[in-house]
């Protein structure tokens, strides 16, 4: 299906959600389920644009809806636990906010309808049948992000003359690691880059794979989308800054704490995206029946500052093409 035809497909279906429905009784306070890893500080600014998405629709937290949030860095519990946790409330819908979170969510068995933002590859994990027909109690938004590794490259070629060879930092563990490879590997090819694997699977593992790219000799290095990475990425830029490897994000949030560069989806409008369909649901509408929409918002990042910081020069044709640039 080309995206005209998708993105047709999704605005009739969301639209033709019956109006008619019944939806919440009158004078009946909704009840959302919220898992999310990190805490309710790290992921504020993710939060507020679900709950200013709910808003836009009439749902006001405290008032008409109450939203049981649930983080996995709040304590010591697992994202199964809280999941199997929140399926045991009387609760309307789950927002499962990525990969990890609706994936537990799916373990738990639950028929609830669960609705996600941020997962890269639901075909390929099991939430949906398709992207058009999800044919499941899940359904939300993908960030299509293996589609855009070809042109991560290209703006990392445009930012490096000469680059040859690019470090891919990823976790062996992420439950879409090795498509996600075969893809990125495939785009490097295209791109006519050599690509040298680093992985991680914690933390205390991102210092080794630094100086294990700046051995292989890496003109630049490119980062998985795994929340491992989204979590901890005070201490990835702090390690790229030192190693002076240039690097390509996934989302804004890393140039903004001193990446160099990023280009993806915008994530505040994935989520409050995400809340248009916690809105139909509530409404009536069946997850099953909700295509899985694609992001309409992507923008490029860049951090002139780092940029200087490690000598590079930004052609001003990209500076122009950026979204935003941070002096």
């Amino acid at each position: 299906m080309d995206r005209r035809s998708f993105i047709g497909t999704l605005t009739g279906s969301l639209l033709a959600a019956p109006l008619a429905a019944q939806g919440q009784t009158p004078g009946k306070v909704a009840r959302l389920g919220y898992l999310a890893l990190g805490t309710a500080t790290t992921s504020a600014r993710f939060r507020k644009a679900f709950t200013d998405g709910l808003r836009d629709h009439g749902w006001i937290e405290a008032k008409n809806i109450a939203i049981e949030y649930r983080w996995t860095g709040a304590g010591q519990a697992t994202l199964d636990a809280l999941a199997a946790e929140l399926t045991r409330l009387p609760l309307d819908v789950i927002f499962a906010v990525n990969t990890p979170a609706a994936l537990a969510t799916k373990r738990t068995g639950t028929t609830l309808p669960v609705v996600f933002a941020q997962v890269s590859e639901p075909v390929a994990i099991g939430l949906v049948d398709s992207l058009a027909r999800p044919g499941r109690n899940f359904t939300g938004l993908t960030t299509i992000n293996r589609e855009l590794m070809s042109k991560r490259l290209e703006l990392l070629k445009e930012t490096i003359p000469g680059l040859t060879r690019v470090g891919y930092l990823a976790n062996p563990g992420y439950e879409v690691h090795k498509p996600q490879l075969t893809e990125m590997s495939t785009a490097a090819r295209g791109r006519g880059l050599t690509l040298q694997l680093a992985e991680v699977r914690s933390p205390a593992e991102f210092e080794g794979a630094f100086a294990r790219m700046a051995a292989a000799h890496v003109g630049a290095f490119i980062v998985q989308q795994d929340d491992l990475f989204v979590g901890n990425r005070a201490l990835l830029i702090e390690l790229a800054t030192q190693s002076r490897i240039p690097g390509m994000f996934v989302f804004s949030l890393y140039p903004q704490a001193g990446g160099l560069m990023s280009y993806g989806a915008n994530a505040e409008d994935l989520y409050r995206r995400a809340a248009e369909y916690v809105n139909r649901i509530l409404k009536g509408a069946k997850p099953s029946d909700l295509p899985v929409a694609r992001p309409t918002k992507f923008e490029l990042v860049i951090n002139l500052k780092t940029a200087r910081a490690l000598g590079l020069t930004i052609p001003p044709s990209l500076l122009q093409r950026a979204d935003q640039v941070i002096e």
